[in-house]
């Protein structure tokens, strides 16, 4: 279950990467480990392996959106696509 958490997490963290400012990170942080702790309570398991999870899960958040924010910084996602040869920005010729 722990993985499964961290991938799911890794992928949250990349899409807030990928959208928000830094500023989104702290309340989902906040959700993602209270959630985890929720999980671990409800499957049963001991104490120290809830606390991994909730590392985990804060970890992987934080891993994501630093790939998130590396992959929206990347020169070809804030170019325009060339048609014919010219680019496509408006105001442009």
């Amino acid at each position: 279950m722990v993985v499964e958490i961290g991938i799911i997490g890794v992928l949250a963290g990349i899409i807030l990467g990928l959208r928000f400012s830094v500023m989104i990170l702290a309340p989902t942080l906040t959700v993602a480990m209270v959630i985890a702790v929720i999980a671990g309570i409800a499957s049963g398991d001991h104490f120290w392996w809830i606390v991994m999870a909730v590392i985990l899960v804060g970890s992987a958040v934080q891993v994501g959106y630093l790939v998130g924010i590396v992959l929206r910084a990347t020169p070809e996602s804030n170019s325009a696509p060339e048609i014919d040869g010219c680019n496509s920005k408006v105001g442009h010729t």
